[in-house]
């Protein structure tokens, strides 16, 4: 019984300890701040709203909304906002789980 809880606690750290090395890339939540443009039909998120070019028939939505309606990002900027790329595993899990704030938690950037 001792050698099992041993072995256990040995693979659990080993498990742990290679989390922080092995990196993954997250995609942005369903609820991220997105601006749609219908005329158009690509959306923006906020980091990339002043260089975009946009119509003047525009809605704020979340990822989730831009997605279902089939539009595409209207450019890479807004395509590599919506990922955060070289995360640990385990930063990943914190993060996914809300103990962790992501980048898409900051309120001065995406409201």
């Amino acid at each position: 019984m001792k050698n099992i809880v041993i072995t256990a606690a040995a693979v659990l750290s080993l498990l742990v300890t290679l989390g922080f090395f092995i990196p993954i890339q997250l995609s942005a939540p369903p609820d991220a701040r997105t601006i749609v443009d219908h005329t158009n039909h690509i959306y923006v998120t906020p980091p990339c709203f002043n260089q975009a070019d946009l119509s003047n028939y525009l809605q704020e939505a979340d990822y989730s909304e831009a997605k279902d309606l089939d539009y595409k990002p209207e450019s890479s900027c807004t395509q590599e906002t919506l990922i955060e790329k070289n995360v640990p595993i385990n930063i990943a899990l914190l993060k996914t789980i809300g103990i962790s704030e992501t980048k898409w938690d900051d309120e001065t950037i995406w409201g």
